[in-house]
């Protein structure tokens, strides 16, 4: 207890003695437990916006459609929403979310909080093992400092809620490094890592090839080329055993790309096609930006982290071929970063698996006192975290108003101020030349903005929540013999997840055709689609009577809209 508290003491040394006194306590308690204080940061954000957020387009809902679908049909190895077949993507993700469904929960209750547990376990793990990264390079304080930045970081946090593949991809990235990070220490010594570390590289690199494909890969071989091209030598590999290691990996990985490709022989010929491809060539589905988009992305995706982010990486250059760990870090960080940068589609979690490698350089340079942190530099970034604190506080109070939503004035008033403190908290820190004192303050803040935000404010949000309202008004107008829903201009697979498999994203004039066959038939029509929809029922000698109307805003394609359930009438 004696040394864990000299080692707070020392952790804390440069700090206002004020401050030092109120967060010794903290600190020893935290070094003692570093694992356990990260699993409570990545809980603390996430963990309420797991429970409270409803169901995302489209990604998330798309992918917990195609699980529960699995569930149904007991079919793990095709993988698809509605009818349409999904195989361009990986299998891993969705084995992961139907285990998490069967033991918490049921494919027919579509509780979309059962189907995210996969990508909380990813970002807490991803936390952790940071933290061991960090241990392994530098000590057990740059360690907790990089985990807890990351596991608060504003994009893992809304990562940790969405039932997609990202953050378990993170897992996997992180738990390849940790194996890479072990190699590079020990590359100069006469006891290389054990079997253990080899085997861990092989299994996180299958499992990474089963949750994304080539993403994980790409990390993996972008940082060995790296590295070794700048030492000269390959020899620091030689412990991973790649002819014991390529076998577990393909054990991890091959058993479902064979099955599938079994099923369906053009999958692989399509998944590149398709996605993969499109991806390198163009913005896919709007989501294009040019290069350098990524740079301005981080201030808020990697916040806390990004007040002191780029002043420690110019350090860190600086000081490269000085300290041993750092050149590992710059080429885990650089060569991804520019790849993704260079990729014309663009999306703020795009950049995660090197965020890991941003937060252990800022948790260098913080304790290895470097000027950076505390030069122009980071006054400017410190000016940044003013100005735009106070854009995204008016933002938060003007939306509600903007919606017309007075049950959520109030949580943002709230989420406001809490967005002030943590900003302005954290900004007069850094211009008072404390860094540890800014991100000691930002980072447990930021999290409770996050676990707030998503857990009181967004979800009080209703005009955006437009799927929930429109199943809500479903279940209480169709009678129990009703076929499923067809909707006329309103697409989003939220609706699918929430209603049923086998609702009917049709047209205009078909939907119209739908409910002059069956008269039990209730349908959902946009007021884009409502003339055709009305011109074609008369045409049918039909009369439609309205059941419900509700109105808000498609997020997805960034325009309101009004949408009115129909019956027939008698």
């Amino acid at each position: 207890m004696d040394q864990t508290y000299d080692r707070a003491k020392a952790l804390l040394q440069g700090e206002p003695s004020g401050l030092r006194a109120g967060l010794r306590v903290w600190a020893a308690w935290a070094l003692r437990r570093p694992r356990i204080c990260l699993v409570l940061v990545v809980l603390l954000a996430s963990l309420p916006g797991l429970f409270a957020m409803p169901p995302l387009d489209r990604d998330e809902s798309r992918f917990a459609q195609a699980t529960a679908q699995m569930l149904e049909s007991g079919d793990f190895i095709a993988i698809q929403f509605q009818d349409e077949p999904r195989n361009k993507k990986p299998v891993g993700i969705h084995w992961l979310q139907s285990l998490s469904v069967w033991i918490t929960s049921d494919a027919a209750a579509r509780e979309i909080w059962a189907y995210r547990i996969p990508s909380l376990a990813g970002a807490i793990l991803a936390a952790v093992l940071t933290f061991s990264i960090g241990q392994t390079l530098f000590g057990r304080r740059e360690g907790l400092l990089a985990g807890a930045l990351l596991g608060s970081c504003i994009v893992l946090s809304v990562e940790a809620v969405n039932a997609k593949t990202d953050a378990m991809l993170l897992f996997s990235v992180v738990a390849l490094q940790l194996a890479l990070a072990k190699l590079w220490m020990a590359r100069d010594e006469e006891q290389k890592p054990g079997v253990g570390v080899a085997l861990l590289f092989w299994a996180a690199l299958g499992f990474g090839i089963l949750i994304k494909g080539p993403i994980t890969p790409m990390v993996a071989v972008l940082t060995i080329l790296a590295l070794s091209i700048a030492t000269r030598s390959w020899r620091w590999l030689l412990p991973l055993r790649p002819l014991m290691g390529v076998p577990v990996m393909l054990l991890v990985a091959a058993p479902w790309y064979i099955a599938i490709t079994l099923q369906d022989q053009t999958f692989l010929m399509r998944a590149a096609n398709e996605d993969f491809i499109p991806k390198l060539l163009s913005g896919v589905e709007s989501h294009g930006a040019p290069p350098g988009t990524y740079v301005g992305v981080h201030l808020l995706g990697f916040w806390p982290g990004a007040l002191f982010a780029l002043p420690a990486l110019v350090a860190a250059w600086k000081l490269r071929r000085k300290v041993h760990p750092l050149p590992f870090l710059l080429a885990w960080l650089i060569p991804s970063w520019i790849v993704f940068e260079l990729t014309p589609t663009k999306l703020p979690h795009y950049t995660l698996p090197t965020y890991p490698a941003l937060a252990l350089l800022v948790a260098w340079a913080v304790f290895a006192a470097s000027p950076w942190l505390t030069g122009r530099f980071a006054k400017l970034l410190a000016i940044i975290a003013l100005l735009g604190g106070a854009v995204l506080a008016a933002g938060i109070v003007w939306l509600p108003l903007q919606l017309s939503v007075p049950d959520a004035i109030g949580p943002g008033v709230v989420a406001a101020i809490l967005v002030l403190a943590t900003a302005w908290g954290a900004a007069w820190l850094s211009w008072r030349r404390r860094p540890l004192a800014a991100l000691s303050w930002s980072a447990p803040m930021t999290a409770v903005v996050m676990a707030w935000g998503m857990g009181l404010y967004v979800p009080q949000l209703k005009p955006l929540w437009l799927s929930p309202q429109l199943a809500d008004v479903y279940f209480e107008q169709r009678s129990p013999d009703s076929p499923p829903l067809a909707s006329a201009g309103y697409h989003e697979p939220s609706l699918v997840f929430l209603t049923d498999r086998d609702t009917h994203l049709y047209s205009a004039g078909r939907t119209a055709d739908y409910l002059a066959a069956d008269p039990k038939a209730v349908v959902a029509v946009t007021g884009r689609q409502e003339a055709a929809f009305r011109q074609r029922l008369e045409e049918l000698g039909v009369v439609p009577v309205a059941k419900a109307e509700l109105s808000g805003i498609n997020y997805s394609k960034g325009r309101s809209d009004t949408i009115t359930l129909y019956g027939r009438a008698p």
